[in-house]
């Protein structure tokens, strides 16, 4: 590392390696810092088009990087099994994980062992200072390590499963949303997500959409073996632990550029952040390599006035009893797809977002409507103060009125 660098990555998530291999393609002098380059264990999932979207500019082959699924089925007490038209998908981390890795060094990409523990300003340039107090100097430092704990998550505990499971998980397709499986007087809301794997198993998951605080993962393991014992199933391979914060928020403005979970991708009311972080690599490579500061590149990623919305969604969901929850998924896939697909993506623009929420208030019934109206006077209130619980019941009034 004689020559000078451009750009310090620090994390070899999907968001850091992502962005490594695009500004190594990008003729920039690229430095990877991570304490493994181990493929990522977690399952990521996003949808089938999004994966066609950020393949090319990162240079993946889209038929390999994820595994399709189709039919996409969500279940409700409210809506009955609603069979979605957009095909859903999991990212073989495996494939993606050495492919871009495999970039990334072709074009000239190094990787540094260690964490970073810090990033300072350093005469115009960004210095990533390691925890073994090693120092890299580059016109930028791109921040990649994950965001803060939060105070809502998502929580999920799977258990794979030998397969098919046909009862549980449509043949060939994915199960995104059952909230039927699990249902228990009393018991905070839960839903069974399911996916058939590359091996023939299948993975089932108890999951948590939000809760604050958030669920003990041994009650969500509970719920989800009871469910397996009743369809005389068993776990054939290891436990999959979720926990996902969703209202960290980005970091606080600092030297480097925050990317991921850290700039405040994770998706407030959903979980979802891989597609957002995926597509985010190269514009933010594109920029560097023109000159230009990425960190308006990253802003635009995740529009304020969106996110803010997506916030209010949600606090929303937090205080809903499993009912509540129901009908207001039971209502929201009756949507137009390009209105609930709006939705799900941090980075639409605020009208289409404030339009789906306008709109899945106004599919419930007026019994659903108060509810959800005096929850916004109580929960809603505390996330986002008095103003803004009073905008979003004006809001919902003004829907339902139509």
């Amino acid at each position: 590392m004689a020559a000078p660098l451009d750009v310090v990555v620090a994390g070899a998530g999907p968001a850091g390696l992502s962005a490594a291999a695009a500004c190594a393609a990008a003729g920039l002098a690229t430095v990877l810092v991570a304490p493994s380059l181990r493929a990522w264990p977690a399952t990521y999932c996003l949808w089938a088009d999004q994966i066609d979207d950020a393949a090319g500019p990162l240079g993946l082959d889209p038929a390999a990087a994820g595994a399709r699924y189709s039919p996409t089925v969500v279940r409700t007490a409210s809506g009955g099994e609603q069979r979605l038209a957009r095909g859903y998908a999991r990212l073989r981390n495996d494939v993606v994980h050495a492919a871009l890795l495999d970039r990334f060094r072709a074009h000239g990409g190094e990787v540094v062992p260690g964490r970073v523990r810090g990033v300072l300003d350093d005469d115009g340039r960004e210095t990533a200072v390691l925890a073994d107090g090693t120092r890299l100097t580059g016109r930028a430092v791109l921040d990649a390590r994950g965001g803060g704990p939060g105070t809502a998550q998502q929580r999920a505990w799977g258990e794979v499963v030998a397969g098919p499971v046909p009862d549980l998980v449509p043949p060939g397709g994915a199960l995104l949303m059952d909230w039927t499986a699990l249902a228990a007087p009393g018991a905070p809301p839960a839903f069974l997500y399911g996916l058939p794997l590359d091996d023939g198993t299948v993975l089932l998951e108890a999951t948590s959409l939000a809760a604050r605080p958030p669920l003990p993962l041994p009650g969500l393991r509970e719920r989800l073996a009871a469910l397996l014992a009743a369809h005389g199933l068993r776990p054939a391979g290891d436990a999959e632990r979720v926990a996902i914060p969703l209202d960290a928020g980005p970091r606080p403005a600092a030297p480097g550029t925050a990317l991921g979970a850290a700039a405040g991708l994770v998706h407030p009311a959903t979980g979802y952040s891989v597609a957002a972080s995926l597509r985010l690599g190269p514009r933010v490579a594109d920029a560097l390599a023109a000159g230009r500061d990425p960190r308006p590149v990253v802003r635009a990623a995740r529009p304020r006035a969106t996110a803010g919305l997506l916030g209010l969604g949600l606090e929303v969901l937090l205080p809903l009893d499993t009912p509540a929850t129901d009908a207001f998924f039971g209502a929201f896939f009756t949507l137009p797809e390009s209105a609930w697909a709006a939705y799900l993506d941090v980075g639409s623009p605020p009208a289409t977002v404030a339009g789906a929420m306008a709109r899945v208030f106004g599919a419930l019934s007026p019994a659903r409507r108060a509810r959800l109206l005096a929850d916004a006077g109580r929960g809603v209130g505390r996330g986002v103060g008095r103003a803004g619980a009073v905008r979003l019941r004006r809001a919902w009034a003004a829907a339902s009125a139509r």
